[in-house]
């Protein structure tokens, strides 16, 4: 990626403003429709905002039925590490409403060799709290996110190994 295609970044309250909106219904919305995503957007950062982010919240929103289907169609390859998040979040939602992992969630190329961060969240205690806070969907698809970025808001609960302290 080009740093003239990065987008300016939005302002807080206009990000904060964008986060409150209600979604509108969307009967036809699927996981699939992300692969799009991941090529339309203008910045890495919009990517993953739209993955950890948009993506968790449009399913915790949606109909039993709506999420299921969500789940069922395969997004196409796009050939970069945000196919390995992609799939992560697919995941992680999956397991946290109690749906199965869907097969498409197996594939290899949707995992990647070397772990990955999308982008540079962690500062101090990297790797380490970043094995501990990401989630095992993330995980095994080697792409670390911080398990504070997926709010209950988006229907994140805990799973996994616990540590105590």
């Amino acid at each position: 990626m080009t740093a003239s295609r990065d987008a300016p970044e939005p302002s807080d309250a206009e990000f904060a403003r964008l986060m409150q909106e209600p979604l509108p219904p969307e009967p036809w919305w699927r996981i699939a429709q992300y692969a799009d995503t991941i090529d339309s957007a203008q910045s890495d950062s919009e990517r993953y905002r739209m993955l950890i982010s948009d993506l968790p919240r449009r399913f915790h929103q949606a109909s039993r039925d709506r999420q299921q289907y969500a789940l069922t169609e395969a997004p196409r390859l796009t050939g970069t590490k945000w196919d390995a998040l992609l799939a992560a979040v697919a995941e992680h939602i999956a397991i946290t409403h109690d749906y199965p992992v869907p097969g498409w969630c197996d594939d290899p190329e949707r995992s990647l060799k070397i772990c990955w961060k999308p982008l540079r969240v962690y500062g101090k205690g990297f790797p380490g709290m970043v094995y501990r806070d990401t989630p095992g969907a993330f995980l095994r698809h080697c792409a670390m996110v911080g398990d504070y970025e997926l709010g209950e808001r988006e229907g994140h609960r805990a799973y996994g190994a616990l540590f105590g302290g």
